[in-house]
């Protein structure tokens, strides 16, 4: 069988939201996300990895005006399980484009 491998830097690129809302954009230690829908940006942030598979973003939202804190594990390398400092879990998908 194919072996699948973790792609270089791991969760850089693009990541869906479960509900197909946003769009996450992930390169060199930035985060964007914007809506699906119109493309308005959501919330600006960062990122930096704890270890190989594990990665702590920080997330400025737009709308709110609040930073929050979010550790996010790649748990396949299309699909990224991530918990709020609120303890919100969410699943975020690889886009393929």
């Amino acid at each position: 069988p194919p072996v699948v491998t973790t792609p270089q830097g791991g969760v850089e690129g693009e990541w869906m939201s479960e509900d197909g809302v946003a769009i996450s954009l992930s390169s060199g230690g930035v985060f964007e996300t914007v809506a699906t829908g119109t493309g308005n940006k959501l919330a600006d942030g960062s990122y930096r990895y704890v270890d190989q598979r594990t990665v702590e973003i920080t997330v400025m939202s737009l709308i709110r005006q609040t930073t929050s804190a979010v550790n996010c594990a790649l748990a396949t390398p299309t699909q990224l399980n991530c918990t709020a400092s609120g303890g919100q879990q969410f699943i975020l998908t690889r886009r393929v484009v």
